[in-house]
């Protein structure tokens, strides 16, 4: 009873309403006997995208580690030694790619192997983002966080580390005598998330530790 009651000062008048139909005005004779018409207006604009509710927070899908080995067109060794150490820190078995056709302005042939990926989910996908943004990102010097300008617009956001980041990781540096520092690869990290664009998903991870710097877009 207290919800539904509304109240209105002494002398207030409610405001005359129109008509919410229209009729047909015209000397048109198709006008005549016609029903009313809707009111102008009468469509809502959808909104650009769903409201987030409980039901449709964004969460993390995957994470997809990435590394370009470009000596490995000289010497395999380096191939073998990136995905080891993708392992070690990922807890995953690497994935080797080979290029397609050659390109004679990089000095690459067809079907050579030179780079290596590992796709996580679930438990390693949480555990690695744990580890990289609690462990290995404070320690990087002068690191100023994920440039804001990050993403595909799709909610998936990438940034890179080299070579001297992947020798903070714990699996590499307790055992960092057993990599050679020269072949010790950087890498791409993309934390793919269910956000439909990248200010969701960058909230996402804010939430998580990740920092941001610069311009973002949305």
């Amino acid at each position: 009873m207290t919800l539904a009651y509304t109240h209105f000062p002494p002398g207030y008048k409610a405001p005359q309403k129109s008509a919410r139909l229209r009729a047909w005005e015209g000397p048109s004779p198709y006008y005549k006997n016609r029903p009313l018409r809707a009111p102008r207006g009468a469509d809502v604009l959808r909104l650009l995208r769903k409201p987030i509710t409980f039901r449709n927070i964004p969460r993390l899908e995957k994470v997809t580690v990435h590394t370009m080995v470009s000596e490995a067109m000289e010497d395999s060794s380096h191939l073998h030694v990136a995905g080891m150490v993708l392992q070690a820190i990922t807890g995953v078995r690497a994935t080797a790619h080979k290029t397609k056709k050659a390109v004679a302005a990089f000095g690459t042939r067809a079907n050579q192997y030179l780079s290596l990926s590992c796709e996580l989910k679930g438990e390693d996908m949480h555990h690695f983002l744990s580890k990289t943004i609690d462990i290995v990102l404070p320690q990087i010097k002068e690191w100023k966080g994920v440039k804001g300008s990050s993403g595909d617009s799709s909610g998936n956001l990438g940034f890179g580390l080299r070579k001297e980041d992947i020798a903070l990781f714990p699996e590499v540096e307790v055992n960092y005598d057993a990599y050679p520092p020269r072949m010790i690869p950087g890498c791409h990290v993309i934390v793919h998330t269910t956000a439909t664009n990248d200010r969701d998903a960058r909230l996402l991870l804010t939430a998580i530790g990740l920092p941001f710097y610069g311009k973002q877009i949305n």
